[in-house]
């Protein structure tokens, strides 16, 4: 609102909130899933069950905040066009897309990404992996049906072709480390002391409040010793078994999409620009303080109304695709 440039803040702590807790979230979705993979030799993993539920548990939210986008452009654009019909489609389409090759402004609105805290470029990274995920099986040592084998090496070319970020990859292989780690009954007894609390605490503080970025030298050696300790264990004194802790984590991802949205208008819409600019310090926290009930409200509703919904579609939607192929298949 004051430079008129989307750049990282001057502080350590503000600019990790950022990239180191995006970090920390690479490291979850890394160990969850490698962890199947590595479970696999007792229990096999559905491949196609894995993608579908993945789709059905992202998809549906990123659909509706991305529609809301598209209202709020329109409106603010008065409803013109203001793009060729045919270019207009070409930016509709990276946005339904994930913004995977692109966030493009829509119908000539500047800075559309930033209606949405511009959040979405993670989300790519988040399919890539999923999709990579029959290759990471291969390399140790659990073979994927040939059709899905076949389908992750070429997402893993385009992958590589999409030439990803070094740091963002190091994020998902400490989640992968941490993952191994579980099978050390040492680190397991370590994690779960209070002791562990106090290394996976203490590294935390060093990197949001020492790392001026998470490309800084020591910000994912630390990230990952912490997010290890935590995955395996580790509570950070109770702090992430209390009820409000977890309950907050079940709509998180709702947290992430939406918090742009009511950031964008509190400060654009029903400010202004030039008064948010003008905000005091004190004006400005006050501000983003007094959004946080309307945050978590909002996000819980969305989780209950679109993301739930959104995941018990998962088996069904799996089971008719696999009558489909059957019959077809059957025709054949």
């Amino acid at each position: 609102m004051r430079s008129g440039e989307w750049q990282a803040p001057p502080t350590a702590l503000y600019n990790q909130l950022g990239q180191g807790s995006v970090a920390l979230f690479f490291m979850i979705t890394s160990f969850l899933f490698f962890s199947k993979i590595l479970d696999s030799r007792q229990k096999p993993v559905d491949w196609g069950q894995l993608w579908m539920s993945r789709l059905c548990r992202i998809a549906p939210l990123y659909f509706v905040v991305v529609a809301i986008l598209f209202v709020l452009v329109g409106f603010l654009t008065n409803g013109t066009l203001s793009d060729s019909p045919a270019h207009l489609a070409k930016q509709v389409a990276h946005w339904l897309l994930f913004t995977t090759y692109a966030a493009p402004d829509l119908n000539g609105f500047a800075k559309t990404t930033l209606i949405l805290a511009g959040v979405t470029w993670s989300l790519p990274y988040e399919w890539f992996f999923y999709l990579c995920l029959p290759v990471i099986a291969w390399s140790q040592g659990q073979k994927a049906p040939a059709a899905f084998h076949r389908a992750g090496l070429f997402f893993l070319l385009l992958f590589i072709a999409w030439k990803p970020q070094w740091q963002h990859l190091i994020a998902f292989a400490g989640g992968m480390l941490a993952a191994k780690l579980r099978s050390s009954q040492g680190v397991c007894a370590f994690a779960t002391s209070r002791t562990g609390s106090f290394v996976a605490t203490g590294a935390l503080m060093l990197c949001f409040g020492l790392c001026d970025s998470i490309r800084h030298p020591a910000a994912l050696p630390l990230l990952t010793l912490a997010f290890a300790l935590i995955a395996n264990g580790s509570h950070l004194f109770g702090s992430l078994t209390n009820p409000v802790s977890r309950l907050l984590g079940e709509f998180a991802y709702s947290i992430y999409l939406i918090h742009g949205l009511l950031l964008f208008s509190c400060f654009s819409l029903l400010m202004g620009n030039d008064k948010a600019a003008a905000l005091s310090v004190q004006e400005h926290w006050l501000s983003v303080f007094a959004l946080i009930p309307c945050v978590i409200l909002l996000s819980y509703v969305s989780f209950r109304c679109v993301e739930v919904p959104g995941m018990r579609l998962a088996k069904p939607a799996l089971q008719k695709l696999r009558t489909w192929r059957s019959s077809v298949e059957e025709a054949v």
